[in-house]
């Protein structure tokens, strides 16, 4: 019985020691069970559940690491124009910590500490260089040019430093005027990390996120000209996060409807191959969740096709619903995304 229930708890990390009276210490803070750790248990007869207030499930491991990351991001995100130090520190020291969440969690337990609360500005950066990178992984990128991509991700919006903070801080709408302004900051993001002689991707991927396929977007003077593969990923990342995240003046979308709006945005404006990629990886978790579809009934998602992520198989009483081919359409989750790895 021991045994079995110590299985349940794969994965979960330590956050005090595990001692035992008759044999001492038994697993270190910060150990992850893992099948060594839980059979070393299993042979002891030591039951994990004795020691509920030393461990912690992985989603809430994920969560406090992303909340530690983006305090730290804060207190150096308006100094980060001041000089190459303050980039080399988030290299050193942030960098590694996202790095190993991107390896480590799964995209679901990502989503769910990176949904924005009161820190949009800091934790959008944070959340994108997470996604970027986990999108850079799933496209097969090498593991140095996923730290790249990553790193870039963290950097994106550097440029926002030399923005008012009036226009920053704004609860409403920008007006035409604001918006205009506010464009500047790839621009001025691009000549920040210039002048610190930072990698010409990172350089590129900070000026170039907001422009697109079509070419449109900015900046003006860049239209029309290839746009580099780390800004493709970023734009992703950033259009996804931004559309999910509670702002005052609007509430998120939610993640189907999103990812229907990302999938929209691939006909011409995002890269297809790597917003179809996206959307697969994400869509994948969402096997075996509740949707309402169109005509109101509800279902469940059964399957995924590959060339064409966005429109499951949801079976509904029996009956299962092609929603490609059908005129029966999902119209959004009933419950987010839930803890599955992918």
């Amino acid at each position: 019985m021991v045994k079995q229930q110590n299985e349940f708890y794969e994965g979960y990390k330590l956050i005090k020691d595990i001692k035992s009276d008759q044999i001492g210490l038994l697993l270190k803070k910060g150990s992850i069970l893992d099948i060594k750790t839980i059979e070393r248990l299993n042979r002891f007869q030591v039951s994990i559940e004795d020691y509920a207030t030393c461990i912690e499930e992985p989603k809430k491991s994920i969560e406090r690491k992303v909340d530690q990351v983006i305090q730290s991001y804060q207190k150096d995100f308006d100094r980060m124009g001041e000089g190459r130090e303050i980039t080399d520190k988030l290299e050193k020291e942030l960098l590694p910590v996202i790095i190993e969440m991107v390896e480590e969690a799964g995209i679901d337990e990502i989503m769910i500490s990176v949904q924005s609360k009161d820190d949009y500005l800091y934790r959008h950066n944070v959340a994108v260089s997470i996604l970027s990178a986990k999108l850079a992984a799933w496209l097969g990128f090498s593991k140095e040019k996923v730290s790249r991509v990553a790193f870039s991700g963290l950097l994106h919006d550097v440029g926002k430093t030399k923005i008012p903070l009036a226009i920053l801080q704004k609860t409403s709408r920008l007006t035409h005027q604001e918006f205009e302004i506010m464009k500047y900051h790839s621009r001025f993001g691009y000549d920040i990390l210039k002048s610190q002689n930072l990698d010409d991707d990172i350089c590129r991927a900070t000026l170039e996120h907001h422009l697109r396929e079509d070419g449109t977007g900015y900046p003006d003077e860049k239209q029309g000209h290839p746009i580099h593969e780390f800004a493709k990923i970023i734009a992703i990342a950033d259009t996804f996060h931004a559309m999910t995240s509670n702002r005052v003046y609007r509430k998120g979308l939610s993640f189907y409807v999103a990812l229907k709006e990302l999938r929209r945005e691939s006909f011409g404006r995002l890269n297809p191959k790597m917003t179809n990629t996206f959307i697969k990886k994400i869509m994948e978790m969402s096997i075996g969740n509740t949707v309402r579809l169109s005509d109101g009934r509800k279902g469940k998602i059964t399957f995924i096709p590959v060339e064409d992520p966005i429109n499951p198989y949801v079976q509904v009483d029996g009956e299962m619903i092609i929603t490609s081919t059908s005129d029966i359409f999902v119209e959004h989750f009933l419950q987010e995304i839930e803890v599955v790895s992918v």
